[in-house]
C-alpha cells in the first residue's frame, strides 16, 4: 500500500511538472530560439571588436556588416530569419534581457579564460572607501535601450556617503554597441552632481556608434551630495520611430571617484607671512567659476581672508 501511494505521488508531481512547462510560454518555432540567439549575439559581439582598420580604403559600416554575413553564415541564418526573430524579441523585451545578460557573462569569462585580470574586464578595482580612486556604481552593470519609450531611458540617482570629499572628480564608463536593422545610431549620456550648497556641476557627450564612451566631471572645492544621469536613445525627427530597429546595448557600466591630493603650501618667512596676512585681509577678488544652480544665473567667488563666499551674480 506504501509503496501505490508513492508511485501516486511521482505520478502526480511528474504531471504537475508537465503542466507547468506546458503554461511556460515558448518562442514560436518560426523564430531563432533564445539559446541560439544568445550564441548568434556572443558571435556578433566578438566580431565587432575585429579592427576596421586592416584596409583603411573600406569603411566601418562595410566592415561591420561583412562579420554580421559572416555570423548569420555560420548559424545557416538568413538576414530575413533574423530580422523577424529581431522583432519579435524586440516586442518581448525581458526575454531579450535575459539573453542579453547571458552574452555578457559569457565575454567576460572568455576574457578572463584568454588571460585578462578581473581589473581589465572591470576597468577600475573597487578599492577601499578611503582610496584615492573606488568603483562606486550601484545600479545594474548592462542596460538595453530601444528607441520606443519607455525603453529609451535609463536613469540614475546615488547619493553621496562620507567616503566622498573636497576635490573629487568623478568619470563614468561604459562600453556600448549599436544592433541596427534601421534607424539612426543616436544617444546621448548626461552626468551631474549636485555640492553641498545645492550648486550643479553637469557634462553630457554623444555615445559613440561602438566601443567606449567616458564622461568626466571635474573637481570642485565643495563635497557632493548627489550625482544623477541618464542615457537617453533619441529618436529620428520625422520619420515613423515605430519601425526603428535599433538596440543599444551597454556593459561594464561604471562611476568611479577620484580623490585629489593637494600639493602642500611652501613654508614662508615670519615678515613674508604677515606681508600675506595683511594682504589677504583686504583683497576683494572676484573669480568667476562654472558651478551655479540650474535656471539660475551664474555665481562669482570672492575671496575674503582665504575663505570662498558663494553668492548670486546681480547687474
Amino acid at each position: 500500500m506504501r509503496q501505490r501511494t508513492n508511485h501516486l505521488v511521482t505520478l502526480l508531481l511528474a504531471v504537475a511538472l508537465m503542466l507547468f512547462s506546458a503554461c511556460k510560454p515558448q518562442v514560436p518555432s518560426q523564430y531563432i530560439q533564445p539559446s541560439d540567439m544568445e550564441d548568434l549575439l556572443y558571435d556578433y559581439y566578438v566580431s565587432q571588436g575585429l579592427s576596421v582598420d586592416v584596409n583603411p580604403t573600406v569603411s566601418g559600416e562595410y566592415t561591420r556588416q561583412y562579420n554580421v554575413n559572416l555570423v548569420l553564415k555560420k548559424y545557416n541564418v538568413t538576414q530575413a530569419d533574423f530580422d523577424s526573430s529581431l522583432v519579435y524579441y524586440y516586442n518581448h523585451i525581458e526575454d531579450l534581457y535575459k539573453i542579453y545578460e547571458n552574452v555578457q557573462n559569457r565575454l567576460s569569462e572568455t576574457a578572463l579564460e584568454l588571460g585578462a585580470s578581473s581589473t581589465e574586464v572591470m576597468r577600475y578595482t573597487t578599492q577601499s572607501l578611503t582610496g584615492d580612486t573606488a568603483e562606486v556604481w550601484q545600479g545594474r552593470r548592462h542596460f538595453v535601450l530601444l528607441p520606443q519609450p519607455p525603453f529609451n531611458i535609463f536613469q540614475f540617482t546615488q547619493k553621496a556617503d562620507t567616503s566622498y570629499h573636497k576635490g573629487d572628480s568623478y568619470l563614468m564608463t561604459f562600453d556600448n554597441t549599436f544592433l541596427v536593422q534601421s534607424g539612426s545610431r543616436n544617444a546621448t549620456l548626461f552626468l551631474s552632481v549636485r555640492y553641498d550648497n545645492d550648486s550643479i556641476i553637469s557634462q553630457n557627450i554623444s555615445i559613440s556608434p561602438s566601443g567606449n564612451t567616458t564622461l568626466r566631471i571635474p573637481a570642485c572645492d565643495l563635497k557632493a551630495k548627489e550625482i544623477k544621469g541618464f542615457v537617453y536613445m533619441a529618436r529620428r525627427q520625422g520619420q515613423d520611430n515605430a519601425n526603428d530597429m535599433c538596440l543599444l546595448f551597454l556593459n561594464n557600466v561604471q562611476l568611479v571617484r577620484f580623490h585629489h591630493k593637494r600639493a602642500a603650501a611652501p613654508a614662508a618667512s615670519p615678515a613674508a607671512a604677515g606681508d600675506s596676512i595683511k594682504a589677504d585681509t583686504t583683497r576683494t577678488d572676484t573669480v568667476r567659476r562654472p558651478v551655479h544652480r540650474l535656471g539660475e544665473r551664474p555665481v562669482a567667488v570672492k575671496q575674503e581672508d582665504n575663505k570662498p563666499i558663494i553668492k548670486p551674480i546681480t547687474k
